[in-house]
C-alpha cells in the first residue's frame, strides 16, 4: 500500500512544519493553530491503520516487539538530549535549571510529556503514548470479533475519551496512558478503517466528494473549537468531540491526498523512515530558530508569504537531515531507533 507510507510522510512532514513555523503574526499563527489540530491525529489514525497482532503471537512477544520498537528508542534518546538540552539556547537552559537532573530523569523513566517534562526533546511525548495505545488495543483486538461490537467498541472509546478529559490535567498517568485514553479513538478509527476496508471499496467519485466534506468538517470544527491551540501532550481540547471531528476528518483528506499521489519514491522513502524524524528533528528545528543570525530573525520577523516559503524551506531541510541521521544510525546500531534491519532503499 504505497499511500500509506506517503500519508506517514506526508503527516511527518506537517508535523516538522508546525514545530517550524514561527506563530509571531495572526495570520502565521492561523496556520500554526491548524498544523497542531490535524498533526497528531494522522499519526495516530496511520498507526492503527497499520496495527495487527501476528497469528498465535503471544501477549508477551507482542510486548517484547513493540517494546524494542518503541519505548528502547524513546528511553535512549529523552536522555541522551538532556545534553544538547543544556548546550542550546538560554531560555531552555533556565528552564531546566529550574528543576534538579534527578528529577529530569523521572521525569523520562515516567513518560508523560505534559508540560516542560519533556522539554529537552518534547515530540518524544508520542512514543510512549504511543505504546500505551498499542498494548490496551492488543486486548480490545483480541476479545473484540464481531462487526457489530467493533462498532460498539469505537463508540466506548469515544465516551471513555470524553470522560477522560475531566481528570487528565488532574492526574497525570505514566507512560502517555492519558493520551491512550482520550485520543485512542484515532487508533481504532485506524484500525477499522483498513480491517472494514473502507478506503478500497470506495468508489472514486465518491471518495472525491468524501475529500471535500472532510475538509468542509476539519474547517467547521477547528473554527469553533474555542480554544487558542490545541496541545496533545497537555491534554487541552476545549471541545472533545470537535478536535475528535477535526482530527480525524483531516486524516481522511490527507489519506486521500496520499491515494491521488499514487507512486512516489520520496515521499514513501520519508514514511518508512519516520522515527529517525520523530527524534531529532525538534533540536535541529531549535538550532535553525535561535542558533542562526540574521536567517533565524528573517524566519521570525518576515511577512507571512515569506515566513511560510522559509519554514517549508526549512521543514525539507530538516527532513532529510533526519533521515540521513537515521540511515546512519541503522548502519551501526539499529536498534537505536527501534529497527533490526537496514535501511530501506530507494531503488534506481
Amino acid at each position: 500500500m504505497h499511500y500509506v507510507d506517503i500519508a506517514r510522510g506526508v503527516a511527518m512532514f506537517i508535523i516538522v512544519l508546525s514545530h517550524t513555523i514561527p506563530a509571531t503574526t495572526p495570520e502565521s499563527y492561523a496556520i500554526y493553530r491548524f498544523l497542531f489540530f490535524i498533526n497528531v491525529p494522522i499519526f495516530f489514525v496511520l498507526s492503527g491503520f497499520l496495527f495487527h497482532v501476528k497469528e498465535n503471537e503471544s501477549f508477551f512477544q507482542f510486548l517484547k516487539t513493540k517494546s524494542l520498537r518503541i519505548m528502547l528508542p524513546y528511553f535512549v534518546w529523552a536522555l541522551v538530549f538532556l545534553i544538547p538540552y543544556l548546550i542550546f539556547g538560554n531560555e531552555i537552559i533556565s528552564l531546566l535549571e529550574q528543576k534538579d537532573i534527578w528529577q529530569r530523569i523521572g521525569n523520562v523513566l515516567y513518560g508523560n510529556g505534559v508540560g516542560d517534562t519533556l522539554q529537552q526533546n518534547g515530540p518524544l511525548w508520542f512514543l510512549p503514548a504511543l505504546f500505551t495505545t498499542e498494548i490496551i488495543f492488543y486486548f480490545v483486538v483480541y476479545f473484540v470479533k464481531s462487526k457489530k461490537m467493533e462498532v460498539v467498541a469505537f463508540i466506548l472509546t469515544l465516551l471513555v475519551g470524553f470522560l477522560s478529559t475531566f481528570f487528565a490535567n488532574k492526574f497525570y498517568l505514566p507512560w502517555g496512558l492519558n493520551s491512550a485514553l482520550t485520543i485512542g479513538s484515532f487508533f481504532y478509527f485506524g484500525y477499522l478503517l483498513r480491517k472494514w476496508e473502507v478506503l478500497d471499496r470506495m468508489k472514486p467519485k465518491f471518495s472525491v466528494c468524501l475529500f471535500f466534506i472532510c475538509l468542509i468538517l476539519c474547517g467547521v470544527a477547528v473554527y469553533f473549537n474555542e480554544i487558542d491551540n490545541v496541545v496533545w501532550a497537555d491534554y487541552e481540547y476545549r471541545n472533545y468531540f470537535l478536535t475528535i471531528l477535526s482530527g480525524m476528518t483531516s486524516a481522511l483528506a490527507i489519506i486521500q491526498i496520499s491515494k491521488w499521489i499514487g507512486k512516489n519514491k520520496v515521499i514513501e522513502y520519508v514514511g518508512v523512515n519516520t522515527m529517525s524524524i520523530l527524534i531529532f528533528h525538534k533540536v535541529i528545528v531549535v538550532i535553525v530558530r535561535t542558533k542562526l543570525g540574521a536567517f533565524s530573525g528573517l524566519l521570525t520577523d518576515s511577512d507571512i508569504a515569506l515566513k511560510l516559503v522559509l519554514s517549508l524551506f526549512v521543514s525539507v531541510i530538516v527532513v532529510a537531515i533526519c533521515v540521513v541521521i537515521g540511515i546512519l544510525i541503522r548502519r551501526f546500531w539499529p536498534w537505536l531507533i527501534g529497527e533490526q534491519k537496514k535501511p530501506v532503499r530507494l531503488k534506481k
